[in-house]
């Protein structure tokens, strides 16, 4: 190949762009114009140099004053000062360089190579300008692109290996060490998690497999055969009166059921190849981490052996080269493969959405956005312990969703999202006894967009979240007292002026409790009611539910306080509030979440249990998000409400359990035991996340701005 000058300009040899081509003719003509434009440049400089000579024809050798003003340079002088500059100014301009250049060293003189550098990076875009940098800084630069074009023009070094040394151990490439493993036993039940711990293994390694299906009617009479042998070895030892061989009875049950599922064509049967080459900068560091290879391997009951005296075919297995030279298979049938399937991700990460913490396991971002198509609802539920931080983590979650612009209504029975609230300038409602906000039962629900609506229908709807309500609020209503408390309900409607026969009630006032009180007081049959629901009205609890509306949330964050009350006031006031807040998010569809704290309250109901429970089925439908929180799994999971709330959330975040909550949560959730100890182990702010199919260990991250934010830690 022909050496060519990579600094010379071929733009007009290659308008079309790409790269040159030169053959001999191309570099021959070349070379012939070089030569004839120096000699070119010779005669100008020697035509200059005569036309400015003093003539030798007698006359005066000192030219007058006159002439000496009016001489002009020639047009090759001109031409030269254009071409290359007038060598006077350039020393001046040298200078002058030279002057600034050792100003704005001296004005750095104190500052180190990385101090002027992480400078320069943090100086806006606008104020930088080159001539800032110091001399040093310069060489330093220069030195780096040096290397960088050094290094790129030197490729095939970063291809392949100057040299390999193959030993019965190992190999070396060019100074790195190598050793290449093969699997040569399985247990028979393996932990589908392995794969994904083994990929996150920190060091350099590779790992490659190779499948080889096979044949069913072969495998079938192999596999009928070494069922005979083993039945043979177990029938010889029982007439014999041996106690029968543990592992020979599991190899013949194991046998028994591929055959069978084979035969109904529920797996199939594959030849396999595991090999794992591991790497490392020298032979001590190599051994050291081969052991904890071993180690990790040997955890999930696999067998793992050095490739001695063929570490050469083993590295190439290990290549991206689709040779498989070491030949050393294992059979597997489809669910065993599946689950040894190493080429899959762990990680969590989407184009849109919020940054929920660090990747235990690999390191990486998680970052998902809950609302997210991919899911089948934007519903979660956060399951923990009490200080296993699932406050912080779902405030958090609220925070950044709030920069993304998505309003959240917070229920807080505990007051602790007081504090996040006043600082995003939120609304913060309290409802208690001895509160001035109210919120009315019996407020008519706004109509929904894109539904059409009957004479009546609104009114009926809104008659049987009241009943529900009621029959919280009063220990339960027989069938009979639900038909007479259905009548009062009309009849108080009807003296606002709200009947069935209306399709439109804006601008009308709707009633009170003390209005229904008064309906059944005056029915025959609707004393007993009347009599327990009077404390509501004229008792102790008689601000809470007998009142006009008079709150709203049109804020980013709203938060409705319910800590003050009294607990058997906690679950009507929480589904008084739920109802009030799903008829709001009914009537506008758009992105919300909404958080329900310690939301065990409602399953102590089977009536507000069930209306959470129907919420959380058709949150989506609106835009609606609901995070589910609950530090009482047994509770929460004991409830026939508790299970469909979980299962009908896309999104699990399972924090710390303890050792008598693991068990509860599993027969809901289903968890590996990887899964079991990583969650009873699991410290403050790391969760398992559960997201549709996959499973991802989080590590929360906050900065220290987020954390003085919203933190909940008494001082």
């Amino acid at each position: 190949m022909l050496n060519v000058v990579y600094d010379t300009n071929y733009t007009q040899l290659i308008p079309q762009g790409g790269f040159p081509y030169f053959d001999e003719k191309t570099l021959e003509a070349q070379q012939v114009q070089e030569e004839l434009a120096t000699q070119e440049a010779s005669t100008w400089q020697t035509g200059v140099a005569t036309s400015t000579a003093t003539p030798n024809d007698g006359s005066s050798n000192k030219p007058n004053e006159k002439e000496k003003k009016e001489k002009k340079p020639g047009f090759f002088s001109r031409f030269f000062s254009w071409l290359f500059g007038n060598p006077k100014k350039l020393k001046q301009q040298d200078a002058k360089k030279a002057a600034e250049q050792a100003a704005i060293d001296a004005a750095h003189k104190d500052e180190t190579l990385t101090e002027q550098i992480k400078k320069l990076i943090e100086m806006p875009e606008d104020q930088y300008s080159d001539k800032m940098m110091t001399s040093e800084l310069r060489k330093h630069i220069q030195k780096i692109e040096k290397e960088y074009v050094s290094s790129l023009s030197d490729y095939k070094s970063h291809m392949a290996p100057s040299y390999r040394e193959v030993k019965p151990q190992g190999i070396n490439l060019s100074g790195l060490f190598g050793k290449t493993y093969y699997a040569h036993n399985y247990p028979s039940y393996i932990d589908f998690l392995r794969t994904r711990d083994m990929m996150n293994f920190y060091d350099k390694w590779d790992m490659s497999w190779f499948i080889y299906p096979e044949e069913d009617a072969d495998i079938q009479s192999m596999l009928k055969r070494r069922s005979t042998q083993l039945r043979a070895e177990m029938n010889e030892s029982a007439s014999k009166g041996i106690t029968i061989d543990t592992e020979v009875e599991l190899q013949y049950r194991d046998v028994e059921e591929i055959r069978q599922k084979l035969a109904s064509r529920e797996e199939r049967y594959f030849e396999t190849s595991c090999y794992i080459s591991l790497y490392d900068k020298t032979e001590e560091k190599l051994s050291e981490e081969s052991k904890k290879l071993e180690q990790k391997i040997a955890g999930y009951g696999i067998r793992v052996k050095p490739a001695i005296q063929r570490m050469d075919e083993g590295l190439n297995a290990t290549m991206p080269l689709a040779l498989d030279e070491l030949g050393i298979t294992r059979s597997m049938v489809t669910t065993s493969l599946a689950g040894s399937f190493p080429f899959i991700s762990n990680d969590l990460i989407e184009q849109t959405g919020i940054l929920y913490g660090a990747n235990l396991q690999t390191g990486s971002l998680i970052i998902f956005d809950r609302f997210s198509k991919k899911l089948p609802n934007g519903n979660s539920v956060v399951l923990a312990t009490s200080g296993a931080g699932k406050s912080f983590s779902v405030k958090l979650e609220i925070m950044r969703y709030l920069l993304l612009g998505i309003p959240t209504i917070v229920i807080d029975p505990e007051n602790e999202y007081k504090a996040l609230c006043e600082k995003v300038g939120g609304t913060y409602l309290n409802i208690a006894i001895n509160s001035q906000q109210y919120v009315n039962p019996f407020d008519l629900p706004p109509k929904v967009e894109d539904v059409e609506y009957g004479k009546g229908d609104l009114l009926r709807t809104q008659i049987m979240s009241l009943i529900g309500l009621i029959s919280v609020l009063i220990g339960g209503l027989s069938p009979e007292e639900e038909a007479l408390l259905d009548r009062a309900l009309q009849s108080t409607y009807a003296l606002k002026e709200i009947t069935f026969e209306q399709d439109d009630y804006s601008g009308k006032q709707p009633p009170i409790m003390e209005d229904l009180l008064h309906v059944l007081e005056g029915m025959d049959g609707g004393n007993s009611i009347a009599v327990r629901l009077s404390k509501y009205v004229t008792g102790t609890f008689g601000k809470l539910f007998n009142n006009q509306t008079n709150v709203d949330f049109n804020t980013g964050l709203t938060v409705f306080s319910i800590r003050d009350l009294d607990e058997a006031l906690k679950t009507p006031a929480m589904y008084n509030i739920l109802n009030y807040i799903w008829t709001k998010v009914r009537s506008k569809k758009e992105k919300r979440l909404l958080v329900v704290d310690e939301a065990w309250i409602m399953m102590q109901n089977d009536i507000s249990a069930n209306f959470l429970y129907g919420m959380v089925k058709r949150a989506r439908k609106y835009g609606l998000g609901i995070t589910t929180i609950s530090q009482d799994i047994e509770d929460f999971a004991k409830s026939k409400y508790g299970k469909p709330i979980i299962t009908n959330s896309a999104i699990q975040l399972l924090l710390k359990q303890s050792t008598a909550s693991i068990k509860e949560l599993n027969s809901v959730v289903g968890l590996s035991d990887a899964e079991k100890q990583r969650l009873v182990a699991a410290g403050i702010g790391e969760w398992v996340l559960f997201a549709g199919n996959q499973h991802v260990a989080i590590k929360v991250l906050a900065s220290p701005f987020e954390k003085e934010f919203i933190t909940t830690d008494v001082k």
